[in-house]
């Protein structure tokens, strides 16, 4: 508000100087007329004197005398003029100043606002319709939380079993399938192979590295040596294949966790595993592919489809 009112004086201030720069300027216009009118007079003067008319002489001074007068009054009113231009611009100047001031020095300060209670105590009764009305609510919602809360553990419950169900299902028919059993011992079993390799691969560079201890003459020392130099080889292989294995894992979860991480993905995979055992003869039948490694590429094509589904949504602001 106090803004808005230094803002209005200095627009006034403004106004008002405009407008007596006008009249300064209509003044200086009157007496440039007059001027004008003073120089004729002289040049009527210089032809009456020559032509010696006492009677238009003394009409010219009295025209003279007038101009005078009027030459005086507009001068005095001129520098009237002035000083209140003065005046004014000293006024605009300080309203200048303290606005200024006031843009610099601002502070909050608090104002004691009036505000209306929709409902207020009775002195006659113990409660207000207000009062009633937020324990009426208050026991709505209290109700309604708690039908909420055994409804999502109905739920919850109903999902439990039936994904207990089809897990259960799912394994028993896995057992009784030769073509998934099939598959499942012999994809373990190169898995199994692959980790053996592995470990003799170990097993012969920690050897290969343990020779360097057949420098030492001394068996005894060589022995030890070269037991202790392959046990450092095999832990060193042992940790850096555990933390790539780790990584890789983090990784994947991580990536699991921010896309597939709801019951769609655990119904994929139900439902697929459940496919590959229901069908498993035809699917081998049409392909000659292991059923586990299948499943390993459906869910792999599955997170691909939703890693590029959610970012294409995200990159559009749909989330």
């Amino acid at each position: 508000m106090q803004k808005l009112r230094e803002r209005r004086a200095v627009e006034e201030l403004l106004l008002m100087t405009e407008q007596m720069q006008d009249e300064l300027d209509q003044k200086d216009q009157t007496i440039q007329e007059l001027n004008r009118q003073l120089s004729e007079s002289l040049t009527l003067n210089e032809k009456l004197n020559s032509e010696n008319r006492a009677e238009n002489i003394e009409a010219l001074r009295t025209r003279l005398k007038q101009t005078e007068k009027r030459l005086t009054s507009e001068t005095d009113s001129r520098k009237k003029a002035d000083a209140e231009v003065v005046a004014w611009k000293f006024k605009y100047e300080k309203a200048e100043q303290e606005k200024l001031y006031a843009q610099t020095h601002q502070k909050t300060v608090e104002v004691a606002v009036e505000k209306k209670v929709p409902y207020e105590k009775c002195e006659k009764c113990d409660r207000t319709a207000y009062q009633k009305a937020k324990e009426k609510c208050d026991n709505r919602k209290s109700q309604l939380e708690k039908k909420y809360k055994n409804m999502t553990v109905g739920y919850e419950s109903i999902l439990f079993l039936l994904a207990w169900y089809s897990i259960t299902t799912t394994l028993f028919t896995a057992i009784l399938s030769p073509v998934f059993l099939n598959d499942c011992s012999t994809f373990f079993g190169a898995l199994g192979k692959g980790i053996g390799s592995l470990f003799r691969e170990f097993v012969i560079g920690a050897d290969s590295f343990g020779q360097l201890s057949n420098v030492i003459s001394n068996s005894i020392i060589s022995g030890i040596v070269y037991w202790l130099i392959a046990t450092i080889v095999i832990g060193i292989l042992f940790i850096i294949t555990g933390l790539i294995i780790v990584w890789i894992g983090y990784q994947v979860g991580k990536i699991y966790r921010k896309y597939c991480w709801d019951i769609l993905s655990i119904m994929v995979a139900i439902m697929s595993t459940a496919i590959a055992i229901y069908f498993g003869e035809r699917i081998k039948s049409v392909m000659s592919i292991n059923l586990i490694v299948l499943l390993l590429l459906v869910h792999v094509v599955y997170i691909g489809i939703r890693c590029y589904v959610k970012d294409w949504r995200e990159e559009r602001g749909y989330y």
